[in-house]
């Protein structure tokens, strides 16, 4: 599909066609699809915008809730499903649409000032995670849930949610769906432990061992079951997580037999 990529300098907004469709000459020649993707992507934006301001959260990281309005924005437009991207890079489509939030640049040249609230750095481009994941990938995922359940499954953290991303045998939503119960389940103190990113991690790597993506194991994937069946699963894994020191294995060092019975004493 080609695309519109936007460039700002001493002079202005500038923009140029690049595509890996089949070119006489130059791609400028499909700028006419590359226009009409370049307007699609303004509604987008512009949605986007109005999801951040109507889901304002107490105690949700903006991040999150930034990144849950870019991703819903995504999935109602439909654009993904477009034929005309289904053999298409998405990387060539996130690369234009980072050229649109860094310099705000709409489909008719003018500065949307408004956009700037996406953007996850004024310093940066948004960044890649894991291995060949992008951010606005990470945030369509990311929104397959709608916002509350996406804050019950992650704790409203980016870092949770790229820890389950990064593992692909993880990324069905029925997983997602089942952690969620599970965690709903678990006393808020205890919820707000195991949302702390490092227990967090430690959960996805159990659920990683079971369900690995290659290897042994890799053949029976969580879409495989029912959803009452994956529930028990996933309580079964987790549930060690759960534990109070107490209960768990014991992990009280064993006393030293010399120092047994011994009494202080002064001399």
């Amino acid at each position: 599909m080609p695309v519109k990529i936007w460039e700002k300098d001493k002079r202005g907004l500038s923009s140029r066609v690049v595509t890996g469709w089949d070119t006489v000459l130059t791609a400028e020649e499909h700028r006419e699809d590359a226009e009409n993707l370049d307007r699609a992507f303004d509604a987008i934006l512009d949605n986007a915008v109005t999801r951040l301001k109507e889901k304002s959260m107490p105690g949700v990281a903006a991040v999150f809730i930034r990144a849950w309005a870019v991703g819903n924005a995504f999935r109602e437009s439909k654009l993904l499903a477009s034929p005309l991207l289904k053999k298409e890079e998405a990387s060539l489509l996130w690369k234009a649409l980072v050229s649109k939030l860094r310099t705000g640049a709409r489909a008719n040249g003018q500065v949307e000032t408004a956009w700037l609230e996406l953007r996850t750095s004024l310093a940066r481009e948004p960044r890649r995670e894991g291995k060949n994941l992008d951010y606005f990938g990470m945030c369509i995922w990311l929104a397959e849930q709608d916002l509350q359940d996406a804050v019950d499954t992650f704790g409203g953290s980016i870092r949770n949610v790229w820890q389950m991303l990064e593992r692909p045998a993880l990324r069905p939503i029925a997983l997602r769906r089942a952690l969620e119960k599970w965690l709903g389940s678990q006393p808020k103190l205890l919820r707000q432990k195991l949302f702390e990113p490092a227990a967090y991690a430690e959960m996805m790597k159990a659920l990683r061992r079971r369900w690995p993506a290659r290897g042994p194991g890799s053949a029976k994937r969580p879409v495989h079951y029912k959803d009452t069946d994956l529930f028990a699963e996933v309580e079964k894994l987790l549930t060690p997580f759960a534990l109070e020191p107490s209960e768990g294995p014991s992990s009280t060092k064993p006393v030293r037999k010399d120092n047994a019975g011994k009494k202080n004493r002064r001399k």
